[in-house]
């Protein structure tokens, strides 16, 4: 076992557990805006992890080229799919109760928010 395979096995793995957790994350977040914060950071740093290691291990090839081409798609649309969500659940008139339970704070409403819900 060369050294490269070790340093490449090694990113996978942290990249691979990087996945999990977000998808951990995205199962167990309490809300739709931390899943989606999960789902976006989580999931681009296990890309790039997996992608780093694929790279090291199949040294400067086209393969190679080709794998970093997919994680700059990847990194191009998932954040930006994610923002998109993000911003459009903000924007409707009242997802989940968010824009109602942002409103009680407000103004001071001595009731529990989440006993709204």
């Amino acid at each position: 076992m060369d050294v490269r395979t070790i340093i490449s096995a090694a990113l996978i793995l942290v990249g691979a557990i990087f996945l999990w957790t977000a998808a951990i994350g995205v199962v167990r977040f309490p809300d739709f805006f931390s899943r989606l914060h999960a789902a976006g950071i989580g999931d681009t740093l296990g890309a790039f992890l997996l992608t780093v290691g694929i790279m090291v291990k199949t040294g400067l090839t086209l393969l190679s080229l080709k794998v970093f081409l997919v994680f700059v798609i990847y990194l191009i649309t998932n954040p930006l799919g994610t923002n998109l969500i993000i911003l459009e659940a903000v924007h409707a008139r009242d997802y989940q109760g968010y824009n109602g339970k942002r409103i009680k704070k407000e103004k001071g409403d001595d009731r529990d928010v989440d006993a709204d819900a």
